[in-house]
């Protein structure tokens, strides 16, 4: 591993803090090989503190981070998410921004570094309108209480068959749309400040979006521009015609001619395209393709296999 990291020169690890120092690769040592080396290691709760050593999972880092206390019903309390926000937004997206600020920073002075990203720490920073709210009143969110959160007409509305419109009409250009678009002029003067005094109003767009199918607002909203889109299942997301102009399907080549879909990279450029070339890779598939071109013999690589350094 000393030996990779002259040319690898950015490691990126994800065990618990002190696992890769008790096997002789952890920042210290690396870094004493190569210091211009960047080593980034994302754990649940950070290289510090009483909870470094402690396991987790995405729904526990957003609890603790409080992000659950405020996201889901007052009947119902939190509501387990699809996707993997502490794993993926505050995990990998972390990671990613930290490692190229952590080059960026190399390319100025010639040091590498440590870069410590933790998933919780992460969950905290993504509580940004809540904690704007906390701070500036010491008054904790609670379920439905915010305008984001449930608290306004700012959410998800049934239709007839069953299926949901999402609804963002918070300005009050795109609201008095949307009392026009769902025939209820008479809201427009009814909008006040969210919780149980939006009840009402809430009640009275959910009454109206009940009387139409999913396809029926669709067709309506199609003639308004006032933040009120379909809640899509994912074969409807990625059939989408945005997502096609956006590329956001990728045939990705297998070794054997054949291709896998992914979702495609979210970041466009105006001077380069992404390569789409990994499907995932066997257990040790490239390991002795990676050990050549690092200047191990044949025999070297031999050695090492036979004292089970790797599979």
């Amino acid at each position: 591993v000393k030996k990779l990291v002259q040319e690898y020169d950015i490691v990126l690890e994800q065990f618990r803090p002190g696992v890769m120092d008790r096997l002789g690769v952890g920042y210290d040592a690396l870094s004493a090989a190569n210091p211009k080396l960047i080593y980034c290691a994302l754990t649940g709760y950070g290289q510090t503190g009483p909870m470094k050593d402690r396991a987790g999972h995405d729904n526990n880092y957003l609890s603790l981070a409080g992000v659950m206390s405020h996201s889901g019903t007052i009947e119902g309390g939190p509501v387990p998410q699809g996707v993997q926000i502490a794993d993926v937004a505050a995990g990998s997206f972390c990671s990613v921004i930290g490692i190229l600020a952590a080059v960026q920073h190399r390319n100025q002075t010639g040091e590498g570094q440590l870069v410590d990203v933790s998933m919780y720490d992460g969950s905290l920073a993504l509580n940004a309108f809540a904690a704007a709210q906390y701070f500036a009143t010491g008054e904790s969110p609670t379920y439905e209480s915010m305008m984001l959160n449930g608290g306004s007409h700012y959410n998800y509305f049934r239709t007839k068959d069953g299926r949901y419109m999402s609804i963002g009409s918070l300005e009050p250009k795109f609201w008095l749309g949307l009392c026009d678009a769902i025939g209820q002029p008479e809201l427009a003067e009814k909008l006040t400040e969210p919780g149980p005094k939006m009840e009402p109003v809430k009640k009275a767009i959910a009454d109206a979006f009940a009387q139409k199918t999913q396809e029926e607002w669709c067709k309506v909203f199609a003639e308004y521009d006032v933040c009120v889109e379909p809640v899509l299942n994912l074969d409807e997301a990625f059939k989408h015609p945005q997502a096609a102009a956006r590329g956001m399907i990728a045939e990705v080549p297998r070794g054997d001619g054949t291709s896998s879909r992914q979702a495609g990279a979210p970041i466009k450029f105006s001077k380069s395209d992404p390569r789409y070339a990994h499907t995932g890779a066997k257990l040790g598939e490239h390991t002795d393709e990676v050990l050549v071109q690092a200047g191990f013999s044949a025999n070297e690589i031999g050695e090492l296999r036979s004292r089970k350094v790797f599979g």
